[in-house]
């Protein structure tokens, strides 16, 4: 299952496993989830939750830091 990293404006950053980015910030919020478009380069997406802004998500490549 896919890996999100969750930042909200207040508190610290989590990670989530989640089937999509909006099911990730759902299940740590609830309500009316609305990402944004994902920035060039770092992935970050803006979210909203019952139309306030809530934080920012991007999806987790676990094999990033893998060396073989």
């Amino acid at each position: 299952m896919p890996q999100f990293e969750l930042e909200p404006r207040e508190g610290a950053a989590t990670f989530v496993r989640a089937r999509s980015a909006a099911e990730a910030v759902g299940r740590e919020q609830g309500g009316d989830v609305v990402l944004g478009e994902p920035e060039a380069g770092s992935g970050w997406q803006a979210v909203t939750v019952d139309g306030e802004v809530w934080g920012r998500v991007r999806p987790r490549d676990r094999m990033r830091f893998r060396r073989d």
